[in-house]
């Protein structure tokens, strides 16, 4: 944490993480293409030139034409696994193990997959140990590039300082989270919080102690130059606005509903899109009362009905399975039913496979789930890990009461308290609520209600299907590298 005395210090040098960050991919990307392509003659010389066990004889130079078509093959297949588990990921450079496995299951993945190509096709003619080789080198190449990688990252990289500047609610809520999930080899620091709404003594600590002032607005200036600050965020509180819109659209929520505008703050005009709305030359921003309205809702509703069905029916023998792990493991029924409010702030009852020990809320009545919940049982944890308990919400989208994507749908005991403190959140009722959201996979556990709401206000007010696409490709990456809400 950040001193008084640490404010006078000489300014850091800034920039450089944020020049890591845009070339890293690239070059990992990049990298891979030659290490696949390396890999693939390497493994092809190997079995020309060198005797390999289980086989007879060593391959004739000729069969180097198979690798016209295992070039194409190997090079489509591996960059959307290597992505949808994780390894784009910077994130995942913090784990040196993690790295490894996840490379592992990605490559071991893709040879199950190419084997499969072949085998349908009919053509085993194609040389099995090429095939098992090039894998081998392949795994020791991503690996030994990306282990590379975070030990550059590690030695040359510092952590991205941060400041915040608002009133102490705010500062110490977006702290924690920028906290709890700052991961090598980009970890966050921050530096200390600027107090937007009075005086604030440098170095005095605000709230548990884990985090201080470094003055008030009029000492930002030299506060950023003495931290060597590369980021500064603003965190408002909520405002009257905010109350006050939240109160008028809940009281104007009736058949033939008014238009609601606002006339926008500077501040509004800078970061936002301004629509082509004024009333006697005065713009003003319309606030979209029901997005649903726009074509691309009918066309998402269609698509996930025909999806929903797709994805059940490959589902059922993984739901037959893991029900009955349940069954042998713990008492009680393998499905479990609870009541969640949906769209237009209806209840309906939501399926998932039971993760809890049974009668696991009698003593205490509703209690959100935590990361780490010890009433969820051992089989349950697994379960949630691989968010297998939730496919049983197919059903759900069958039933016209979910969609894939959309908000998660609260229980009514908590919706309830949520909407009395969080003004705006009864917005999230506009649509139907999805088995995955932005919420989901761009937050964490850790991730508080508040942040969560504005991850699915922007999802609601900017829906496309391209956007929905995006969301069930990171649904199945945060899936395969058990991250994510």
């Amino acid at each position: 944490m950040t001193s008084s005395a640490e404010t006078s210090k000489a300014p850091v040098a800034t920039g450089r993480v944020w020049r890591l960050d845009r070339v890293v991919v690239p070059l990992l990307l990049s990298a891979d293409v030659l290490a696949t392509l390396l890999a693939l003659v390497l493994a092809f010389l190997v079995r020309i030139s060198i005797p390999v066990p289980l086989t007879t004889d060593l391959l004739p130079v000729e069969r180097g034409a198979v690798l016209n078509e295992a070039i194409a093959l190997v090079l489509t297949t591996q960059f959307p696994l290597l992505y949808f588990f994780g390894l784009y990921d910077l994130r995942l450079l913090r784990s040196g193990l993690n790295l490894v496995v996840s490379t592992v299951l990605a490559l071991g993945t893709q040879l199950l997959a190419i084997s499969a190509w072949y085998f349908f096709r009919g053509d085993l003619d194609f040389p099995r140990t090429v095939l098992l080789l090039f894998t081998l080198i392949d795994i020791l190449l991503v690996a030994t590039i990306r282990l590379a990688t975070r030990s550059v990252l590690q030695r040359g990289h510092r952590a991205l300082r941060v400041v915040l500047v608002g009133p102490p609610s705010g500062v110490i809520d977006l702290a924690r989270m920028l906290r709890a999930a700052a991961t090598a080899p980009r970890t966050v620091e921050v530096v200390g919080a600027i107090r937007s709404d009075g005086p604030a003594r440098p170095g005095e600590e605000i709230g548990d102690g884990e985090l201080r002032w470094l003055g008030s607005t009029a000492d930002l200036e030299s506060a950023a130059r003495a931290n060597g600050v590369d980021h500064v965020i603003l965190v408002p509180a909520e405002s009257w606005q905010d109350a006050l819109l939240d109160r008028v659209l809940r009281a104007t929520d009736v058949p033939g509903a008014p238009r609601v505008s606002v006339v926008p703050s500077v501040h509004e005009l800078l970061v936002g899109r301004l629509a082509s709305l004024s009333i006697e030359d005065v713009p003003l921003i319309e606030v979209a009362r029901d997005p649903r309205k726009a074509p691309g809702f009918l066309i998402k509703t269609i698509v996930e009905y025909i999806l929903a069905a797709l994805f059940l029916v490959p589902a059922l023998p993984i739901v037959a399975l893991a029900g009955l792990a349940i069954r042998l493991t713990s008492s009680g029924s393998m499905l479990y039913t609870q009541r969640r409010v949906g769209q237009g702030g209806r209840e309906f009852t939501m399926y998932k496979l039971r993760t809890m020990h049974l009668g696991a809320e009698d003593a205490t009545g509703p209690v959100l789930a935590q990361f780490g919940d010890a009433r969820v049982t051992r089989v349950g944890r697994v379960l949630r890990g691989l968010r297998i308990d939730e496919i049983p919400q197919l059903l759900n989208v069958l039933n016209g009461t979910m969609s894939l994507v959309g908000p998660r749908p609260e229980r009514p005991e908590f919706a309830e308290r949520l909407v009395r403190e969080i003004a705006g959140y009864a917005e999230r009722w506009l649509v139907k609520p999805g088995l995955s959201g932005l919420a989901q996979v761009r937050g964490e556990y850790h991730t508080s209600p508040t942040y969560k709401l504005k991850y699915d206000l922007a999802y609601i007010h900017n829906h496309s299907l391209l956007l929905d696409l995006k969301i069930i490709a990171e649904t199945v990456k945060a899936l395969l590298t058990r991250r994510g809400v």
